[in-house]
């Protein structure tokens, strides 16, 4: 699933601009070279892309452009699949019209990127781990277990003591489950502590990027 979530969300990675960020490069509790010097010798150990606050930053605003602009052209990408299946000169125009939006797009996407100052490689190794965090949060707000586990505590408590004993295990599963979403253990486990208490310094623009690109891909954007 996390795999999906970042090709879906991997159009995340494309939004940014320069000023917004030099503006946000400063980010609280990350502010010696020593600690940035132990967060890449982490990353090298695990073979994953480093996460600096810089870094972190240019992405927001390499996310934020990149919503502007995929949202003024994903209507013009609808369709394009029927529309080549069809065959008619109608058709085709219409695909001639939208390879020009994907052209388009392109150019959006490495501009964004110059402007923001950031790589492909760089582009490609922020989108994997900070989708692989945001993802993570996003699902365990859809999934709700915590309210689950609240109801089962619930209704452990009101069965006869030996019924209560039944239920013990599924309880203790549960919250296992919970406190791996909250921790996010496989994700610090995959990418390393470092990266991901980074990421969570920007979890909240972060988590607002995602759920817009969503709603830019599903077409419920407001």
């Amino acid at each position: 699933m996390r795999k999906a979530l970042w090709v879906l969300a991997g159009a995340l990675a494309l939004s940014g601009c320069k000023k917004d960020g030099a503006a946000g490069s400063e980010v609280p509790g990350v502010e010696d070279a020593g600690a940035a010097g132990l967060d890449a010798l982490e990353a090298a150990e695990t073979g994953t892309y480093a996460v600096t606050p810089e870094k972190l930053s240019a992405y927001v605003a390499y996310q934020r452009r990149m919503l502007e602009v995929y949202g003024s052209q994903v209507k013009g990408l609808q369709g394009l699949g029927v529309l080549v299946d069809a065959g008619t000169p109608e058709a085709m125009a219409e695909v001639r019209a939208g390879l020009k939006v994907v052209e388009a797009k392109a150019k959006a996407e490495a501009e964004a990127r110059a402007s923001a100052g950031l790589s492909v490689a760089d582009i490609n190794g922020l989108a994997e781990v900070v989708t692989a965090v945001i993802g993570q949060r996003q699902l365990g707000r859809t999934l709700q277990y915590e309210d689950e586990l609240r109801k089962l505590e619930e209704l452990q408590q009101k069965l006869p003591p030996e019924q209560r004993e039944e239920l013990a295990a599924q309880v203790a599963s549960m919250r296992r489950q919970v406190e791996s979403f909250q921790k996010l253990t496989d994700v610090r486990r995959e990418y390393g502590d470092a990266n991901v208490d980074m990421v969570l310094t920007r979890e909240d623009e972060l988590m607002k990027n995602y759920q817009e690109m969503l709603r830019v891909f599903t077409g419920t954007r407001r």
